[in-house]
């Protein structure tokens, strides 16, 4: 897709203030895969952490739930739904012999889109189940619908169970014979199924920043692109206004993500309003600035990281824009694209030496191993030994390595080590593709013998990669 694009102070933006988000953000070790700001509809600011590229489809997490209300709003548009149908009318199949429960049976569409469903949570997660969708109609409730705002990935995921159902396609091809092949989403985005073959309407988009950005930009102009109305306004209106507080259950984000909700929208502080996704998936609307920014990134580690991203916006950049052009200031716009230019994931910083004596050996591992039967430490790997399965992570100290978790092409990674100690060597593995997250793995070593303290930072923790494991050297 083509943008328009403009130096950040020919619309009013620092290019000093970009700058400065960006080193608040690494100063504060956010891995932010990506950043792109808009402004009066010009490109001002694109630049990627290495190895992603703006190519690159990422996992988008819960902004999909946006696009699930964006389908709901067109099929309203058509006459297919109305916002107040019972969801249960609609999945008559799925319901219990003995019928729906008062409260789900007064459910509806419209307490759906605003998170105000019968439910505390996610009911596929209460207990293992193979059919999400199903789980939906026969959990028990647990108040009345309309209640309140409680977080509820069930909800966008029969949401977009119902559109699947009643437009014979799957989620992202219904959008895009509506808008999105006409605002150049990529044609390589997908959606990642549930264990039925449904598209994961609360968290499985794949796709890249510049499709988020573009979808961003059209709901923003009301559903207009180039002179056509792809998406009804009225209901984009809507769907990005407050429709119900969250005040007291909506800010595990931080203080930003209680402001209201909309239908699958964030409200925020600033009059903006957002997509948004786990671990700093941002797609952030503030119309007062006519300014749109995107970005991409893991804050799984860190507590309040997504929080720190929108503080790095409010703080460092927001007082450096204006409501007209700014004077050319090449010297700070030079500086800004040497920075975009150069991101790359944070590497682990070497601190010193290793002590040689304690290196390149072998441990058996006994003493509250999550599984892990041996680990060997070799001058450019660590070797872990997990019964029958084999995991290598090669590293480079204070460099990144791309590489493969379980050597398996479907996990690729970039892994990160530097030794914080002569006796302490510390690894972070960058999870890149549709397992976005992170694992931390801290050796310290001892004569004799090792302990290894495994931290797995994802959206469902790895049992490989979490606890302590304790061992002695093979003799």
């Amino acid at each position: 897709m083509q943008f328009s694009i403009a130096k950040p102070e020919e619309v009013g933006v620092s290019s000093a203030a970009l700058s400065q988000t960006l080193d608040y953000l690494a100063q504060r070790r956010v891995a932010l895969h990506s950043l792109l700001v808009m402004r009066h509809d010009a490109l001002i600011c694109e630049g990627y952490e290495a190895p992603f590229t703006k190519d690159t489809l990422h996992r988008m997490y819960s902004e999909t739930k946006s696009l699930v209300s964006l389908a709901v709003g067109v099929m309203c548009a058509k006459g297919y739904l109305d916002l107040d149908d019972h969801i249960v009318d609609h999945f008559a199949e799925k319901l219990p012999l003995g019928g729906p429960s008062p409260e789900l049976a007064r459910l509806t569409i419209r307490d759906m889109l605003r998170m105000a469903t019968p439910y505390n949570g996610t009911t596929y997660k209460r207990r293992p189940t193979q059919d999400w969708v199903g789980s939906f109609f026969t959990a028990r409730t647990d108040h009345e619908p309309g209640s309140f705002f409680c977080y509820d990935t069930s909800s966008s995921h029969t949401l977009c169970a119902l559109v699947e159902k009643r437009m014979g396609r799957p989620l992202l091809d219904v959008l895009r014979r509506e808008a999105l092949d006409a605002i150049g989403f990529s044609e390589q985005s997908y959606c990642i199924r549930d264990p039925m073959g449904i598209s994961q309407g609360g968290s499985g988009l794949m796709a890249t920043p510049r499709d988020m950005l573009a979808l961003l930009r059209l709901v923003a102009q009301g559903g207009q692109w180039d002179g056509q109305q792809l998406l009804p306004q009225d209901y984009l209106q809507a769907a990005t206004a407050w429709q119900i507080d969250n005040a007291e259950n909506g800010g595990s984000g931080g203080w930003d993500f209680a402001q209201g909700y909309g239908y699958q929208f964030w409200r925020l502080t600033h009059n903006a309003w957002s997509m948004y996704g786990m671990g700093g998936q941002l797609a952030i609307c503030l119309p007062d600035q006519d300014m749109l920014l995107v970005t991409t990134a893991d804050t799984q580690p860190l507590a309040g990281g997504v929080q720190t991203i929108l503080d790095a916006f409010w703080n460092c950049l927001l007082p450096g824009v204006a409501d007209a052009a700014l004077p050319a200031n090449p010297a700070a716009y030079a500086e800004l694209t040497k920075k975009l230019s150069t991101m790359q994931l944070p590497i682990v910083e070497n601190l010193v030496a290793p002590d040689t004596e304690l290196c390149c050996a072998t441990v058996q591992m006994g003493l509250n191993a999550p599984g892990l039967t041996a680990l060997q430490l070799q001058e450019n790997a660590l070797v872990l030994h997990y019964g029958g399965k084999t995991c290598t992570l090669p590293f480079r100290t204070g460099a990144l390595v791309q590489s493969h978790l379980w050597d398996d092409p479907a996990l690729p990674c970039v892994i990160a080590a530097g030794w914080r100690a002569p006796d302490s060597l510390l690894f972070r593995v960058h999870l890149l593709g549709e397992r976005l997250g992170s694992l931390s793995l801290q050796l310290k070593l001892r004569p004799g013998g090792a302990t290894l303290a495994l931290c797995s930072h994802e959206e469902h923790p790895d049992p490989d990669f979490s606890g302590t494991a304790e061992g002695v050297t093979a003799v």
